[in-house]
């Protein structure tokens, strides 16, 4: 799979999920995952998970940070902290979370949060492989934290048969936007 901008340049970092359009036997148990900060920015930037996954926030700072969440896929808080937070978030409802820190504002991360257990981000090179999609149909569907588009383009239809592959192309009919902030870079620690 690949995705391309709309002056043809690879799209590094989005998010692609392969969401099954016939129901399949949950054969993944729910995971531990990690949003770390570090250097005043989430770590990863985007974290997917699978629903019902448990995850950490650590602090690796030198300065304590408190993370949140207002998005309707998990609300959440955790009170201002350093080193590790008390207990990990359970993420049991698919969809989008977006984080931030109250101390911090220019600290902005995202949780992806899927039933699906086929997604990964795309490489420098824009693309990807879901590997061990049993047969079937799927809706295949992508998302980046500046897409600057919505619609049709952003998903497409596969199907996979016995002992072959599938391939889906995405390009994009807008540029990226800007970013928003700058992930803790514009700050120097005797700022704080």
């Amino acid at each position: 799979m690949s995705i391309s901008g709309a002056s043809g340049g690879a799209i590094e970092g989005a998010v692609v999920v392969a969401e099954p359009l016939q129901p399949v036997a949950r054969t993944h148990a729910p995971q531990k995952a990690v949003m770390d900060q570090h250097n005043l920015m989430f770590v990863p930037d985007v974290l997917i998970v699978m629903t019902g996954t448990a995850v950490d926030f650590p602090n690796s700072d030198q300065v304590r940070h408190q993370v949140y969440s207002f998005s309707p896929a998990k609300k959440f808080e955790l009170a201002l902290y350093a080193g590790s937070a008390r207990s990990p978030i359970v993420f049991d409802k698919p969809g989008l979370v977006t984080l931030g820190c109250n101390i911090h504002d220019n600290m902005l991360g995202y949780i992806w949060v899927t039933d699906s257990p086929w997604f990964a981000r795309t490489a420098a090179d824009g693309r990807l492989q879901l590997h061990d999609l049993p047969p079937g149909d799927y809706n295949v569907r992508i998302w980046h934290a500046l897409l600057n588009e919505s619609g049709a383009q952003l998903a497409q239809h596969i199907s996979i048969s016995d002992n072959q592959s599938s391939t889906a192309s995405f390009k994009l009919t807008r540029p990226l936007r800007a970013p928003t902030h700058n992930h803790g870079a514009d700050r120097k620690w005797a700022d704080y």
